[in-house]
């Protein structure tokens, strides 16, 4: 009875990092989706002729909204309205997978501390705005536009403050939740079951596709990673099957849409799934975790978080030149015939 109550615990501690990290994620996204939404557009139909360009525009993109299911989703649709081809497509994904991986590397550095600050400097910045933005009524004309403009910025800079202080508090309750069962033997045999790459990248794969989510999926395991529970090079397992299981958003976005649009989600699946081969592969040659792991010794949660980065880094520089392979492998590369390409 003693040891369902303790596993509760655990449960409703990771729920509630799991809760604010997650929410602290989506206010940084949609506020800077909101603030360059129709530039993300035209920047994802301009910048992709060439795959290279493509990935570079994908990467940049995804770091600044902070969602790779967001600039993935919206590459389906582009390709659904025949305004990008699934050529253009392959760079855009795998630059997405780049760029997601830099929120676990941005949550692991020693700031967690600050998290009481930006929580409440931003809350102070964004009832600041509130009050500034209180004009009296009839006011008209470009002057009150202009003196609209300095709250709209306070606004915007103290949402993605409070946002950084949640996925930093997340973070910390994650791995407070974790503290108390380093020595738990029921915790350390489920860990054992997730050592073997099948099991671990399994286990990854549906966890990540249960939460709609690779950087909160990524965050609990940087979490179980600083207290001890979980080596690197089952980390490693884990972290290939976490990239499988993000694509399910992207194939149930899919659904009802065009032929192109559905082999688009297939594409990221697929890209996702050679990556996890090529490093499995890999690993049983050539010591890599333990050479990523080199890079910052003693920090296990940053090791995680660039592991994370360097697979993803390293299967769009593999990947990357056999684009029109993928393309083929992936299905249909063909519009629908009341489709047409303008860039503009």
């Amino acid at each position: 009875m003693v040891g369902c109550a303790s596993f509760l615990f655990l449960w409703c501690g990771l729920g509630a990092g799991v809760g604010i990290f997650l929410y602290g994620l989506h206010l940084i996204s949609s506020y800077l989706e909101e603030l360059a939404g129709p530039t993300v557009e035209r920047s994802l139909r301009r910048f992709t002729a060439n795959p290279w360009i493509g990935a570079l525009t994908g990467t940049v993109i995804t770091a600044l909204v902070q969602s790779s299911t967001a600039v993935t989703v919206m590459t389906v649709n582009l390709v659904d309205k025949g305004l990008m081809t699934l050529e253009q497509a392959v760079g855009v994904i795998l630059g997405a997978n780049v760029g997601t991986a830099g929120t676990g590397v941005m949550a692991a550095l020693p700031i967690r501390s600050l998290a009481p600050l930006f929580l409440a400097g931003g809350a102070l910045l964004v009832l600041a705005a509130a009050t500034a933005g209180k004009l009296p009524d009839g006011a008209r004309g470009k002057q009150n536009c202009r003196r609209n403009a300095l709250p709209a910025r306070m606004k915007l800079v103290g949402a993605l403050a409070m946002g950084m202080g949640m996925l930093l508090l997340g973070m910390e309750l994650m791995q407070e939740a974790m503290t108390p069962y380093r020595s738990s033997p029921v915790l350390a045999r489920l860990m054992t079951g997730l050592k073997f790459p099948v099991t671990g990248v399994l286990g990854g794969a549906v966890f990540t596709a249960l939460i709609q989510s690779s950087s909160a999926s990524v965050a609990i395991l940087q979490s179980m990673a600083a207290e001890g529970l979980v080596g690197l090079e089952q980390s490693a397992y884990i972290v290939y099957g976490q990239n499988i299981g993000t694509c399910l958003t992207a194939l149930w976005a899919s659904v009802g849409l065009s032929p192109s649009a559905r082999s688009c989600a297939r594409l990221h699946l697929l890209i996702n799934l050679l990556g996890t081969g090529i490093f499995l592969a890999a690993g049983r040659v050539v010591p890599l975790t333990a050479w990523v792991g080199s890079w910052t010794p003693g920090h296990p949660a940053l090791q995680v978080a660039n592991l994370h980065l360097f697979f993803n880094l390293a299967s769009t520089l593999l990947l990357l030149p056999f684009s029109g392979a993928l393309v083929r492998i992936a299905g249909d590369t063909h519009f629908p015939k009341n489709s047409s390409l303008h860039f503009e």
